[in-house]
């Protein structure tokens, strides 16, 4: 049995082709417009601060709480402490190199006497001159610069949670500062080590003094979108060889 279509069916076949081809393309735009536009939910209300989490034995005094410290400065020290990171770095790199070369080389050589090879090689081919048999001389020069600048600078405060302390009395911060205006979030995220003894007596540390550092700031909404280029053109950018 053979099958045949018609050109009213092969026109509706492609139709329905094509319909689905747009309702896909369709589908992934607004995806990725979805994902774009993605929002970290708010919490509805505070986490408990870690302390509150601990079971009591009954004891008034309480080891980790830094109020129960009259005679100390009142700085984090206890995970669940508080910590104001004041932000403030300012990069800048900078780097040349410049590279010159150049070669020049000759060469000669001659073959005078070689049990008669010379004269005989000679008398079948008369152009041949057995004291010249090569010369050459080559030139080479090469050029080359390139330079590199990069700067960045971000100043803010904002304060972070100490998560865990090292045996060595090091305190793991982090911290997540989230500033909404029209639908538009900016994120500040900041974690590292401090050191007990960067932290001044306002319980404010620089970051400068972080270890092992990681300070993000970025935005979430339609202005992040609008920075971007289109899906299209990142997978025209992915495939395209040139």
């Amino acid at each position: 049995m053979a099958w045949s279509w018609s050109n009213a069916e092969r026109g509706g076949a492609a139709r329905r082709a094509a319909v689905a081809l747009v309702a896909a393309a369709a589908s992934l735009a607004s995806g990725c417009v979805q994902m774009y536009l993605k929002k970290d939910p708010l919490p509805t209300e505070p986490p408990p601060a870690p302390s509150a989490l601990q079971r009591t034995t009954g004891s008034l005094w309480r080891d980790d709480v830094s109020a129960n410290y009259l005679f100390a400065d009142v700085k984090a020290r206890f995970a669940g402490d508080l910590l104001t990171i004041v932000i403030t770095e300012d990069a800048a790199g900078s780097k040349a190199a410049e590279t010159s070369t150049s070669t020049e080389s000759e060469v000669f050589a001659n073959l005078e006497q070689f049990f008669g090879f010379p004269q005989a090689l000679q008398e079948n081919n008369p152009s041949i001159d057995p004291q010249q048999l090569l010369k050459a001389s080559t030139a080479r020069t090469f050029d080359g610069e390139g330079s590199t600048n990069r700067k960045g600078r971000l100043t803010a405060r904002m304060t972070a949670v100490v998560k865990a302390v090292s045996p060595t009395g090091n305190l793991w911060v982090q911290g997540d500062k989230i500033v909404a205006v029209n639908k538009e979030d900016q994120h500040i995220v900041v974690q590292g080590w401090v050191r007990p003894e960067d932290i001044d007596s306002q319980n404010q540390v620089l970051s400068t003094r972080l270890a092992d550092a990681r300070i993000d700031y970025y935005g979430v909404g339609t202005l992040g979108v609008k920075q971007s280029p289109g899906w299209g053109y990142w997978l025209l950018d992915v495939v395209w060889p040139f």
